[in-house]
C-alpha cells in the first residue's frame, strides 16, 4: 500500500467499523446504570451507608432488565447513550466512595476531568460538534469520528497529556481516564462507532461548561481579593 492509499484510508468514514447490535443493547443499560446508581450515591447521603449501596445495587439491576420495565429503555428513547467517558468517570466515583470515605460534596464526581486542558477541550469539542450539526463547516467533523484518522490523533494527543502531566495527581488521572476510554472504544466500538460519542454527550458537555465557568469566577474572585489585601 503506498502513501496515498494509506492516507485515504486514514480518512475513509463510508465503511466503519460498528458496535455489535446485542452489545449495543446492554451497554445502553449497563451505562445508564452506572449513571443512575452514582446519582443515587450523591443524593441519597442522608441514608445509612449500607443502604445507600443496595439502593445503588437496586437501581443498576432495575435499570439492566430488559424491555419497557427498565429506565434505561426510556432514558435512551430520550437521550439515546450516555458516552464511555461519562461510563468512566461514574464508575471511577464509586470505586472511590466504595474504598474511601463518604462523599463531602458533589465535586468528587468529575475529579478526573479537572485541569484546564480536559476542560476547555471538551467544551470546545461539544461546540465544534454542535456548530457541525447547523452545517457551519465545509466538511462534516461528526463523520471524521467514524475514520481511523480522528482516533490516532487522539491517541497522539492522549500521550502528549501524559508527558505533560507531569507528577500533577489531577493531569494524571485526567489522562488516565482519556486513554482507558479510547482503550475501551478500540476493544468494543461503543456507543455507536463514533469516536466522538465515545468521549462526549450533551449532559457531559453542560456539565464541562458548568464547571469551566464555576472555576473561572472562583479565578475572579480570588483575583480581586488577593489584590484588595495588596492594597490594604
Amino acid at each position: 500500500m503506498d502513501i496515498t492509499s494509506l492516507w485515504t484510508g486514514f480518512w475513509a468514514t463510508t465503511a466503519p467499523l460498528l458496535p455489535d447490535a446485542g452489545l449495543m443493547r446492554w451497554s445502553l443499560h449497563g451505562i445508564w446504570g452506572v449513571l443512575l446508581g452514582a446519582a443515587v450515591l450523591r443524593f441519597a447521603r442522608p441514608a445509612a451507608q449500607p443502604r445507600r449501596w443496595f439502593l445503588v445495587l437496586g437501581v443498576f439491576l432495575w435499570s439492566m432488565l430488559p424491555g419497557s420495565v427498565s429506565p434505561a429503555h426510556w432514558l435512551g428513547l430520550a437521550f439515546q447513550s450516555p458516552s464511555l467517558m461519562s461510563a468512566v468517570v461514574c464508575l471511577s466515583y464509586l470505586w472511590q466512595k466504595w474504598r474511601g470515605p463518604p462523599e463531602l460534596d458533589g465535586s468528587g464526581v468529575f475529579k478526573r476531568l479537572d485541569g484546564p486542558i480536559l476542560l476547555v477541550s471538551g467544551a470546545a469539542l461539544g461546540w465544534l460538534l454542535l456548530l457541525d450539526a447547523l452545517a457551519w463547516w465545509p466538511a462534516s467533523v461528526y463523520a471524521w469520528g467514524f475514520g481511523s484518522l480522528a482516533l490516532a490523533a487522539l491517541c497522539g494527543l492522549t500521550l502528549l497529556l501524559w508527558l505533560l502531566a507531569g507528577t500533577s495527581p489531577a493531569g494524571q488521572g485526567a489522562t488516565a481516564t482519556l486513554a482507558v476510554v479510547l482503550g475501551l472504544f478500540v476493544l468494543t466500538r461503543l456507543p455507536t462507532g463514533n469516536v466522538w460519542d465515545a468521549l462526549l454527550d450533551p449532559c457531559l458537555w453542560l456539565i464541562l461548561q458548568v464547571r469551566w465557568l464555576v472555576d473561572w469566577v472562583h479565578g475572579r474572585i480570588k483575583v480581586r481579593r488577593e489584590a484588595a489585601t495588596t492594597h490594604v
